[in-house]
């Protein structure tokens, strides 16, 4: 097969966007590429679809990238990426009945932003005194930036998310079913699923993963690190039309003709009603009963959104530290270095003329509203990064992964 012949894996998921769109709009070819996309149900079945050749890049979650890197999972030190796909886009939704439970306990937390769990602290606790399951919750995958801030939300309030309640991994299709079935209580998981629960009458959506962390990374194009090597000028080429995709998804006109594309049997296939509102950021529901404009829902280029951050990549390696995943003596300098490349994203954005940050990492969670990188080819106009607990990220120069929140891992509900 010829090198500018790709196979390129996605999900179900209204972030697909760049990816369809620079497919439908013919950016691939522009760079001399033939892609193909192919869709995949599971997180699992792509990660190893990748990882034994059957496709040469995919829409990935950023933690599956890092996890590789930190020698996590069963493909240690395999995956990198040049390439973030997009910022924000996730959301927490619970069932009716544990939604009318929240509600009756303390009504006033549902106006409140970001909504606070404490509530939902006060089930827990009333579940363990009268002997009841625990609440079962479901993400997408073990390493995801949906088990971070849904671990991320519960520790918030206290709620200790490996014993206080039980945390399971379902595919995002399979997430409404999951809840219509009773097997679950709530999820964290990518749009369109939280609408389509909320369309079916299923659940309400608590919080958006922008108001627990503001412009946090979500996916990445990730490939095999060896293929990157051998195939630099083809790996170039799909990150320049990845980023005039991308340019194009994220103007606001453009919004609706995306979710159009993402409808189609081959891609997302729902109603361009369930992927609009994600796409759009128009009537998002939060709070489980506010319905909010949120332009910066998904975010797919403006912010540096396409830069690979090595910032991100350790504070999602911290958390792999906080929850046990990883030992607290890892090389966080090597891991993000290898997980996250920035010099050939750099070389993409040259070659097209869009700025470029000139740095590999930032502070995170320091901004509260707008402001300007200077550390960059032109300056770039920035969104706030605020964690819904004000807690600052400084990526540690000491070579281990350390963050405020580790000192505060929730403590068992009594």
């Amino acid at each position: 097969m010829s090198p500018n012949t790709l196979k390129i894996g996605f999900a179900r998921l209204s972030d697909c966007a760049s990816l369809v769109a620079a497919k439908e709009r013919g950016e691939f070819e522009k760079q001399g590429l033939t892609v193909e996309l192919k869709r995949y149900s599971s997180w699992a079945a792509m990660r190893d679809a990748l990882a034994n050749g059957v496709i040469d890049a995919a829409h990935m979650l950023a933690p599956m990238v890092v996890a590789s890197a930190a020698g996590l999972g069963p493909y240690p030190n395999l995956f990198t990426t040049s390439f973030a796909i997009n910022l924000n886009g996730n959301a927490i939704t619970v069932s009716n009945s544990l939604f009318q439970q929240i509600r009756d306990i303390a009504p006033e937390t549902l106006q409140q932003r970001p909504h606070l769990p404490t509530a939902l602290r006060t089930i827990v606790a009333k579940r363990r005194e009268t002997g009841e399951e625990p609440l079962t919750l479901g993400h997408v995958y073990h390493y995801s930036m949906h088990g971070y801030e849904l671990r991320y939300w519960l520790a918030a309030a206290g709620i200790d998310p490996d014993n206080d309640v039980k945390l399971v991994v379902i595919p995002p299709e399979r997430v409404v079913d999951s809840l219509a079935r009773g097997q679950i209580d709530g999820f964290c998981v990518g749009e369109p699923w939280n609408t389509a629960a909320i369309e079916a009458g299923l659940g309400r959506t608590l919080i958006t993963s922008a108001e627990i962390w503001s412009n946090a990374p979500e996916k990445v194009l990730a490939v095999r690190t060896t293929w990157s090597t051998q195939n630099e000028d083809t790996h170039l080429s799909l990150l320049k039309a990845m980023l005039t995709a991308s340019q194009w998804v994220d103007q606001p006109e453009n919004r609706l003709i995306a979710a159009q594309m993402l409808s189609l049997p081959n891609y997302v296939d729902m109603p361009v009603s369930m992927l609009s509102p994600s796409l759009t950021g128009r009537d998002v529901q939060t709070g489980g009963v506010l319905v909010q404009n949120m332009p910066d829902f998904g975010i797919f280029h403006r912010y540096a959104a396409n830069f690979p951050w090595r910032s991100h990549a350790k504070w999602i390696l911290a958390q792999m530290v906080r929850w046990g995943e990883a030992l607290d003596d890892v090389d966080i300098e090597s891991v993000a270095t290898h997980a996250y490349s920035t010099e050939l994203y750099r070389k993409a954005a040259a070659e097209l003329g869009i700025a470029c940050p000139t740095i590999d990492e930032k502070l995170e969670g320091a901004h509260s509203h707008a402001w300007l990188l200077d550390a960059a080819t032109s300056p770039i106009a920035m969104g706030p990064d605020l964690f819904m607990d004000g807690k600052i990220y400084a990526p540690s120069e000491s070579g281990k992964a350390e963050t405020d929140a580790e000192s505060e891992t929730a403590t068992n509900v009594k």
